[in-house]
């Protein structure tokens, strides 16, 4: 009886730990985030949590304002300044995430003209709202719960 009774406590534990993990999966852009972040010369910021006050705090003063308070996860990744080599290996694995996303348009900012990709979540729904800039490098994923509708919104503010 003890035996049984400690089998089904570890089952359930091993369902627990295995129904978190599955909450926090990461997206595809996300594994490449975590794939380069700590390349030499890449520079990574990543806000959840309590550091999105601070993430959000900044977001509100860039055209994504509105969406902010939506935004649970912000992630930077900069590759400007890593090795040729790591850059083209980023450029390949971040081509074959981004198969996986709807691609948004391209919009001119500042810095040049960036790519925007959606990842759907359920119905009208946007899981993630991924900003690519090709000639500096910077890729910006912005994870949360927004609808394609204050996506159109953003685009009619510009």
């Amino acid at each position: 009886a003890r035996i049984v009774m400690c089998e089904r406590v570890l089952c359930a534990l091993l369902l627990l730990t295995a129904a978190a993990l599955s909450v926090h999966a990461q997206t595809p852009v996300e594994d490449v985030i975590t794939k380069y972040e700590d390349v030499k010369g890449a520079r990574c910021f990543v806000a959840d949590g309590p550091r999105m006050v601070f993430a959000r705090s900044l977001l509100k003063r860039t055209q994504v304002a509105p969406i902010a308070p939506d935004v649970d996860k912000l992630a930077v990744l900069k590759m400007e300044d890593a090795p040729q080599h790591s850059r083209s290996m980023f450029d390949s694995d971040l081509d074959d995430a981004l198969k996986k996303y709807d691609h948004y348009g391209k919009h001119d900012s500042k810095n040049g003209t960036v790519d925007i990709y959606i990842l759907h979540g359920s119905g009208d729904s946007v899981k993630e709202l991924v900003i690519f800039n090709p000639s500096i490098w910077s890729l910006n994923s912005l994870y949360g719960n927004f609808t394609v509708h204050q996506l159109l919104e953003l685009d009619s503010e510009k």
